[in-house]
């Protein structure tokens, strides 16, 4: 099996605001690992440097897991593989 790269963000979209903070500035794609799995947000510059996940709340991070495992064309089931596997993180 070729080993999936949860970080890859290259079909991930880039909102108009940081999912974090709200700032409208330069933003960027960035992946974030939580309880339920790899997801990615649209982040400011200033929130993308720092090591503090952005505050979701389980559903929606379920949510975003789910869109980021479509973004990356796979299932739960194989980004939970990919997890236990390292994941190219």
């Amino acid at each position: 099996m070729t080993r999936i790269d949860l970080d890859d963000t290259t079909n991930c979209p880039t909102g108009f605001r940081c999912e974090s903070c709200g700032d409208i500035g330069a933003i960027t794609v960035a992946t974030a690992l939580t309880a339920v799995g790899v997801l990615c947000v649209s982040l400011c510059e200033r929130c993308s440097s720092s090591t503090v996940t952005p505050p979701v709340a389980v559903g929606t991070a379920v949510r975003l897991v789910m869109q980021h495992c479509a973004h990356l064309g796979i299932d739960a089931d194989q980004m939970a593989a990919a997890m236990d596997e390292g994941g190219a993180r």
